[in-house]
């Protein structure tokens, strides 16, 4: 077999890409190669952009800054790098990348699209693609998830109605819904201290369904106690936020293919954590987290958190408002 190095120009050019495509964990995180946090906020409608510059050291920097004309409570960054936000509980909007990296000058332009849903939406909360470049959004008031079609949204604005609603009795708060490698759909319900996997093949219609499997609390009552934004890393391990517990675990790839209450694989502790809420990795493997409380974010760096414990944050960002919601990495602004 042929090197990279020795390999041609455009081969090269095509094994990296082949490369980066393998180590993105999620389709959610097509642009992992980008390192900017985006952060978005109920507290103060808006989202917050802190580039990868500003990750490298502890401090309070000034991110930059997204005005919405609503909640930012879902965040998820298309292929075309379009940054798609659950507005006002009641709608989703896109901004371009032409909107985002101007937001210096402009930090509250005019969505380039806007969906609404009279008939469906009304308390919408996070949202992420698929494997398909459909986008699907949490309804934690109706126990449901929806799913946007690409064609929809590739259309632009206007009153839609989702192709495909699912509902669950299980489905208890679920704010979130993240997908793992094989495009199952994994979602946190949070009051019943669980999370839910609702398989592929179940995705393709609408109804009222089980999920397929269940994880439950290991009996410690910290393991999974308000469970919040899901996130997977490049192994296809699971990472779980514990709102009340303040604890954040990992699940390992092969603790997900049945029902049950394991204990977690790795529990992490931090005195920083104050309601951690939001979570997602970057291109290098550090997981940043997000408390819900204090608007506090911790960066961990992939060795920190291969074992239980309490690491000290690699960087601890003051952050500038409570109530932080979803987290992604995306592109620069």
């Amino acid at each position: 077999m042929q090197t990279i190095r020795n390999l041609g120009g455009r081969d090269r050019f095509l094994v990296a890409v082949t490369l980066l495509v393998l180590t993105c964990a999620t389709p959610s995180q097509a642009l992992c190669a980008s390192s900017n946090l985006w952060v978005g906020f109920v507290a103060q409608d808006g989202i917050e952009s802190y580039t990868s510059k500003q990750l490298k050291k502890s401090g309070m920097p000034t991110p930059t800054y997204l005005s919405t004309y609503g909640t930012a409570s879902g965040l998820a960054f298309d292929k075309s790098k379009d940054l798609w936000v659950v507005a006002e509980e009641d709608e989703v909007v896109e901004f371009t990348p032409a909107q985002l990296k101007n937001l210096k000058n402009d930090p509250n332009p005019t969505p380039g699209v806007i969906i609404t849903s009279t008939a469906t939406f009304g308390q919408l909360s996070g949202c992420n693609f698929d494997h398909q470049g459909n986008l699907w959004v949490t309804n934690p008031g109706n126990s449901a998830i929806y799913e946007l079609s690409k064609a929809q949204l590739d259309a632009g604005s206007g009153e839609i109605t989702p192709p495909i609603v699912i509902t669950s009795p299980e489905m208890d708060g679920s704010l979130f819904v993240t997908f793992d490698a094989d495009g199952n759909a994994w979602l946190p319900s949070q009051f019943d201290n669980t999370v839910l996997e609702f398989s592929a093949s179940q995705l393709t219609s609408s109804g009222s369904k089980s999920p397929t499997i269940v994880l439950s609390d290991d009996g410690s009552g910290t393991s999974l106690d308000y469970p919040e934004e899901l996130a997977f890393d490049k192994n296809g391990n699971l990472w779980v936020p514990n709102y009340f517990s303040d604890t954040v675990v990992e699940y390992a790839k092969d603790q997900l293919t049945t029902t049950g209450n394991p204990a977690p694989a790795v529990k992490l502790s931090s005195a920083i954590f104050n309601g951690p809420w939001g979570l997602a990795f970057n291109p290098k493997g550090s997981l940043a987290i997000v408390n819900y409380r204090d608007g506090a974010i911790a960066i961990f760096t992939e060795k920190q958190i291969k074992t239980s414990g309490a690491p000290i944050p690699k960087v601890s960002l003051t952050g500038t408002h409570d109530e932080n919601f979803q987290t992604v990495f995306g592109p620069s602004s």
